[in-house]
């Protein structure tokens, strides 16, 4: 049993000093899955990397509990939590005084910005998705999750789940065409 699969069985547990030393040990790994949340939000959630891991890290702790037995389980979940803070965030810009979301901008700048409108309703409407897949099957949302928002190769989502690769690969097109369907106006 590696270390990291020990704390992680000590912080389920409620062991304060496992979590602490799992933060410690998974810190460079949390960060790129955070980075790869902030690319997939456009940059418009006021969070910076820093401190979208603090609070995540923070909710999973305090509110949730650490999930998953094995790392690549607890990344999975770490991509889960970290998707809901950003999403936390769209919502909270969304029903801000003064517009939300609206960028005041001078008719001269206007060009030079990108449209990002609905970028919070996609994302919110993404995560209603993914919840309703979860509903109806819930390996396949775990799939998504662990591809997705975990950033994790089909191979580690494999060897996670005890399965083969195509099994995973083929589980990633149900779940595409499900959310598309899902997703469809």
């Amino acid at each position: 049993m590696s270390d990291i699969t020990r704390l992680l069985g000590a912080a389920s547990s409620g062991d304060a000093a496992a979590v602490q030393q799992i933060y410690a040990l998974l810190y460079p790994d949390i960060r790129r899955i955070a980075r790869a949340r902030l690319i997939e939000a456009g940059g418009v959630t006021g969070l910076d990397t820093t401190a979208l891991v603090h609070e995540g890290f923070l909710r999973m702790a305090e509110r949730e509990g650490l999930h998953g037995d094995q790392k690549l389980q607890f990344f999975a979940y770490v991509g889960r939590a970290l998707r809901s803070v950003v999403l936390d965030h769209l919502r909270a810009r969304a029903t801000e005084k003064r517009g939300g979301d609206v960028q005041m901008l001078t008719l001269s700048h206007a060009d030079d910005v990108p449209a990002q409108a609905g970028l919070s309703q996609d994302l919110a409407a993404l995560d209603a998705a993914i919840e309703q897949m979860r509903a109806l099957d819930e390996t396949l949302s775990q799939t998504v999750e662990m591809h997705f928002f975990a950033g994790m190769t089909i191979a580690e989502i494999a060897e996670a789940r005890a399965v083969s690769t195509r099994t995973v690969d083929r589980e990633l097109k149900k779940a595409r065409l499900l959310l598309a369907e899902l997703l469809a106006p």
